[in-house]
């Protein structure tokens, strides 16, 4: 199909636009992922869920900088072929994948508030490790369905964002798997949140304990807050794509309100772990740590790929 001049400009600096938010995605959570891995600020299970979350964003801002923009400058036409449907796929891999861990990230903060004092027994290293396998089996799962030509999920040129097959299988996994899930998922991370911050108001009308244990007790409740604004986040970018973007026919502005807010919600959700907690704001990437981020990272995305064979959301 031969563009039009106009149409090619268009599509130029929607691609420029992704590609640098993606860059500045990749960056923002590769600096996160390495302070994971060097600090020991968030302990084991807490640590490993944030360190899922922030793989997936990493994983999603890279699809859309280095697959999405390059194709859409290249050959529009390959997002409608074979090969560049599979970006939908992978992103909706990440997207579900980071969805779960926060529904984890609940979970995890709900119990450290009710049961301290059992708390390492309850999420021990294997509880953890195994939530998150299970949690990343999941998500492949919801996937499975796009390998289909009839459940694609698709790049259009012609309005800058992804949207769902229409057809009958389009519609139960654009609505249920993708839309009624997320809503319920953030649905069961509000309650949690509640009965968290429920806690929370109780235990500060208690006496003064110890001054570890409160030490403790307020490391954990920023972790919550922390925990809570990443989730206020996803809210707001389902209510962006799903309902504001609607109202609008201009496609520049579908574009920011779909494509934009949700490269937008992984960036800030990395923003989110950096500004929450000093030792990941002040670490420094050194040569020798530079090296080991590259393997690591490069270790995470081929262990990622081969658990998904060539599987590849919004």
């Amino acid at each position: 199909m031969n563009l039009s001049v106009e149409q090619l400009r268009e599509n130029n600096l929607s691609s420029m636009i992704i590609f640098m938010m993606g860059i500045f995605g990749m960056t923002v959570n590769l600096h996160v992922i390495l302070a994971l891995k060097k600090t020991n600020t968030f302990g084991y299970a807490f640590g490993r869920i944030c360190m899922s979350h922030t793989v997936a964003n990493f994983a999603n801002a890279f699809i859309f900088a280095c697959y999405v923009a390059p194709i859409t400058v290249l050959n529009s036409e390959l997002h409608k072929h074979y090969i560049g449907m599979r970006a939908g796929q992978a992103l909706l891999l990440f997207y579900y994948a980071s969805v779960l861990s926060h529904l984890l990230t609940a979970i995890n903060r709900c119990i450290v508030m009710f049961f301290p004092v059992k708390v390492d027994q309850i999420l021990t290293k294997r509880v953890t490790d195994v939530t998150i396998v299970l949690l990343w089996g999941i998500a492949i799962c919801q996937v499975m369905p796009y390998f289909s030509s009839a459940c694609v999920f698709e790049y259009h040129t012609e309005i800058f964002t992804f949207q769902f097959e229409k057809s009958f299988c389009g519609l139960i996994v654009g609505k249920y798997l993708d839309y009624y899930f997320s809503i319920t998922m953030i649905g069961i991370i509000g309650a949690l949140d509640f009965l968290t911050i429920v806690k929370i108001r109780l235990l500060n009308k208690t006496n003064q304990v110890a001054v570890d244990a409160e030490q403790r007790r307020r490391k954990e409740i920023r972790f919550f807050f922390q925990a809570l604004c990443q989730g206020f986040l996803f809210m707001t970018e389902l209510i962006s794509f799903f309902y504001i973007s609607t109202h609008f026919e201009n496609k520049w502005i579908r574009f920011g309100f779909t494509t934009c807010a949700w490269m937008a919600v992984h960036i800030i959700d990395g923003l989110i772990v950096i500004g929450f907690n000093k030792d990941i704001r002040s670490f420094r990437i050194s040569p020798c740590s530079a090296n080991q981020l590259t393997l690591y990272v490069r270790s995470s995305i081929n262990a990622t790929s081969a658990s998904t064979g060539s599987v590849s959301r919004n």
